[in-house]
């Protein structure tokens, strides 16, 4: 993956910034919509401003929900998931229980290092989805270690 994306990627301030824009834009919809007199376009700045808002929440929180978990508990306790400021996955056996119950096939781009790839990898204690391609012991060899 490109670094300098990666580096994008693995910033707050840079995902807040982009979660604004899309609230902008949604703003911006919404009015147009108005002017137009259209439901339908007005409804889609509501659908996409009401979520890039709650997108925004969870990351100033620093917290993301397993859907899957959330799907099939019910349950937001049960679902949640924190990163800490750099956006470092916190409760990792969450990950490790997805992976043994076949919910998600994590792969290595679901990891903004390999610090953090390496981690889930020794946590979860084993490797049902083959990030260690070349059997070395080192994960997601690819991705940038964490500074």
């Amino acid at each position: 993956m490109n670094t300098s994306f990666q580096k994008a990627r693995s910033s707050k301030t840079v995902r807040l910034i982009i979660l604004v824009i899309i609230i902008a834009l949604a703003v911006g919809l919404w009015f147009y919509g108005d002017n137009k007199d259209s439901k339908l376009v007005k409804t889609a700045a509501i659908v996409a401003g009401t979520a890039a808002t709650v997108g925004a929440g969870l990351e100033i929180a620093n917290t993301d929900f397993d859907l899957q978990k959330l799907w099939e508990t019910g349950s937001l306790k049960e679902s949640l998931m924190k990163r800490d400021e750099n956006g470092n996955l916190l409760n990792i056996g969450l990950i490790c229980d997805a992976q043994t119950e076949g919910f998600y096939d994590y792969n290595c781009s679901d990891f903004m290092t390999q610090d953090e790839a390496q981690e889930v990898y020794e946590k979860c204690d084993n490797d049902i989805n083959r990030l260690d391609g070349d059997k070395d012991g080192l994960v997601c060899e690819a991705l940038p270690k964490k500074k």
